[in-house]
């Protein structure tokens, strides 16, 4: 039994508290939180409460150390849970720099213990049958990708850290970040980024437009909102039109998949890998908690979770200057 301790009982925190009630591989033991009473509100029976971190980093008892705090918090954290020998899983974004993205991914490989990612939009089924659906040439070669994910601004944590763009990134950093490390996982490599966003305009509201060039000519335009008015559902959009047929899903659709081919269109009846049956962020911890028991790779190691966070800088940086962001070792053209 992986015996784990989660240091941030916020959003995410809860999110995470759930999930490993329904594993039975590992046991959430211990939860910490600066506020007593909201690790408290996650804990349930048996889990114990702590204030200090460190009272996680140095229980021998515990082998995982799932972070789930701010994302400018996370280098500081996640190095010192290599340095005590905890394979860690952290949620996305890695980190808000490379630099700390790259320290900490090497300080977990120096350390000989594993580091995940919760880059979770691979394991909602809608976006993983993408795989399939490309594989087994339904719409043929893909060429043109719209996504969407976006709602209202995010202003549920007391110190409104989220506002602090030097500390989130704001939503092309925290929020399509999720689209960027789902394309490239399924497209490879992406060579340039051209990016628009009302960044510094609107108090507490944005809204980005990011254009993608992969390095095998596919275009991809994703958009992300922290615009939408207070209570408005978040929403989520997959669009991938391809030489032969057209891949369309969305959140808010009944029936989430239908898929345009040459031959007519055909809608899902029914979705077998449902996420009420395996709930996605179940499904990532538990491939994160087999990679630890089985000694395989990790499913979404820190790596790739840099080369997302790279795109998203590159946006940033775009949408900062009005120009193309070159991503390193792309050749112009």
């Amino acid at each position: 039994m992986i015996k784990v301790g989660m240091i941030g009982a916020g959003c995410m925190g809860g999110v995470h508290a759930a999930a490993y009630k329904r594993l039975t591989e590992a046991r959430l033991v211990t939860i910490c939180d600066l506020k007593r009473e909201k690790a408290e509100k996650l804990a349930g029976d048996g889990v114990q409460v702590v204030t200090d971190y460190h009272d996680i980093l140095q229980d021998p008892e515990i082998d995982v150390v799932d972070v789930c705090l701010p994302t400018y918090l996370h280098k500081k954290v996640v190095l010192e849970a290599a340095a005590a020998g905890k394979h860690v899983f952290c949620e996305k974004p890695i980190a808000r720099s490379v630099e700390d993205a790259e320290a900490m991914v090497k300080a977990c490989k120096d350390a000989g213990v594993k580091l995940g990612v919760g880059h979770v939009v691979r394991f909602f089924p809608d976006y993983y049958k993408v795989k399939d659906v490309l594989a087994g040439g339904a719409i043929g070669e893909a060429k043109v990708i719209r996504a969407s994910r976006g709602g209202a601004f995010p202003a549920w944590p007391e110190d409104n850290w989220y506002a602090d763009y030097a500390k989130s990134g704001g939503p092309i950093v925290d929020l399509i970040i999720h689209d960027f490390d789902f394309l490239r996982w399924v497209f490879g490599p992406v060579k340039r980024v051209f990016a628009k966003s009302l960044t510094g305009k609107h108090h507490m509201l944005d809204h980005a437009l990011v254009t993608l060039r992969f390095e095998n000519g596919i275009i991809a335009h994703v958009e992300g909102s922290w615009a939408q008015p207070p209570g408005t559902p978040f929403a989520t959009t997959l669009e991938i039109a391809g030489t032969k047929g057209l891949y369309e899903y969305s959140n808010q659709d009944a029936m989430p998949i239908m898929l345009r081919t040459a031959e007519g269109e055909a809608r899902a009846s029914a979705v077998p890998e449902s996420p009420l049956a395996v709930e996605p962020y179940t499904a990532q911890l538990q491939a994160f908690i087999k990679s630890i028991i089985d000694n395989t790779d990790v499913p979404v190691p820190g790596e790739e979770a840099i080369e997302a966070l790279k795109i998203a800088l590159a946006a940033c940086e775009s949408a900062e200057t009005g120009e193309v962001v070159w991503l390193g070792g792309a050749t112009r053209g």
